[in-house]
């Protein structure tokens, strides 16, 4: 089968969120059928003529073609900024006014035009505005998160006035955006079945499938135990709002009191661009480890006695949570941090929202390794059973094949 991936950003290097599932999934997809990625380019991820060649190398290994188009919001502060004041005043939300190109069009017309494309997959709502030059053809649209709910959840958290209105703005504008373009595509894609039951419930029409986010067993595997001070992680970009807010979070009312109980304990902030607030909190705090960018995130966790996903905001499910259960870490999480994923709390991880009792879950974890080793294994064991990028592969191409089916089953029946 002929497949037209269309991506908001080059899925490699994979590290992290929507590169790491882009990513897996391509590999995966690539093994039966013939893809053909067309992607933004986001200059943070691939920021030298290298490392743009080392991309189209690794990925051409699995799709039949690879091209790429710069985003245009990123070339530079006053183009940003030009983004963010249409934001203000068109009616599109900023997602989808930043991924709007005329290059990025002019590639798929001519991708459709030139190639036997079968299906069109569309990687996520801001590249909605495509699929009109692939009317007649079966669509998917991949949902990572429902956008407008996690506008919605972001707002409150954000420190300035002005912008929890923006974001509020966003948060109706991506909603109204949701309810005109997922109607349009054959199948909708979410993450996890608490997403498809909200959609649905807006769009009781939809047609949804669960394709959940997954993890590379082997790559992330368990490491034997060492004898080292205790400490904990958290792992995610730091350009993500939701991590940084989930970090703060944590530093303000959680950790003082798990030091104040554990006083030899190290938390390990991991993750790309630092807020400066968090920098300050580590020049000030000899336990809190910020690192920044790093190329493999695996030692880290290697090392942690409890991985913590202290997340007030986000949706959809978190890669970063199926990483460590593969490396049977023992988690502490919110609700929040750990939905979508099916998890058993007390069973694989500690689910707690309240700080308070979050921070007795971490302290009880790093007195009991006994405990903290029975719910890392049981953790391993869910995500390989469930969450292996090979069945998940597997899945979408079986998705496929019936999407591309049921639209020639209904074109035949219509004649």
């Amino acid at each position: 089968m002929e497949i037209l991936f269309l991506s908001q950003i080059v899925p490699y290097p994979p590290h992290g969120g929507v590169l790491q599932r882009g990513y897996n999934l391509i590999r995966e997809i690539g093994k039966s059928n013939r893809v053909h990625l067309l992607a933004f380019r986001h200059p943070e991820t691939l920021p030298t003529r290298e490392s743009v060649e080392q991309s189209l190398e690794e990925l051409n290994k699995f799709c039949a073609t690879v091209e790429y188009v710069d985003l245009w919001p990123k070339k530079s502060p006053l183009h940003l900024a030009a983004t963010l004041g249409c934001g203000l005043f068109v009616k599109s939300p900023f997602s989808a006014i930043a991924h709007r190109s005329i290059s990025f069009r002019k590639r798929v017309r001519d991708i459709l035009a030139g190639r036997p494309i079968d299906l069109i997959h569309v990687d996520t709502i801001a590249l909605a505005q495509y699929s009109d030059l692939g009317v007649g053809l079966p669509r998917v649209l991949t949902h990572h998160n429902i956008e407008s709910k996690l506008m919605a959840r972001r707002a409150p958290h954000e420190d300035r006035r002005t912008s929890r209105y923006y974001i509020g703005l966003q948060a109706d504008r991506l909603f109204a955006y949701e309810r005109e373009w997922c109607g349009k595509f054959d199948v909708n894609i979410f993450m996890s079945q608490i997403d498809a039951m909200e959609m649905k419930r807006i769009l009781p029409d939809l047609r949804t499938a669960v394709i959940p986010n997954g993890v590379d067993v082997d790559y992330f595997r368990p490491s034997p135990p060492t004898d080292v001070p205790p400490s904990l992680i958290y792992t995610g970009g730091m350009n993500m709002f939701a991590n940084k807010d989930a970090v703060l979070h944590f530093l303000k009312e959680i950790w003082k009191s798990i030091r104040e109980q554990v006083p030899d304990v190290s938390f390990y902030v991991v993750g790309q661009d630092p807020p400066e607030e968090l920098v300050e909190m580590a020049k000030r705090d000899p336990g809190i480890r910020v690192t920044g960018y790093v190329d493999d995130v695996r030692p880290y966790i290697s090392q942690a006695s409890v991985y913590v996903v202290p997340l007030r905001v986000g949706g959809g499910t978190r890669l970063k949570v199926l990483d460590a259960m593969a490396m049977a870490k023992a988690l502490v999480s919110t609700s929040l941090g750990c939905e979508g994923i099916e998890v058993s709390p007390g069973t694989n991880i500690l689910v707690e929202d309240d700080p308070g009792a979050f921070a007795r879950a971490v302290i009880g974890l790093i007195r009991d390794r006994a405990k903290r080793e029975e719910i890392g294994r049981r953790a391993r064991e869910l995500v390989v059973s469930r969450y292996s990028w090979v069945g998940i592969g597997k899945q979408l191409s079986q998705l496929y094949e019936a999407t591309v089916s049921s639209k020639s089953s209904r074109a035949a029946g219509n004649e």
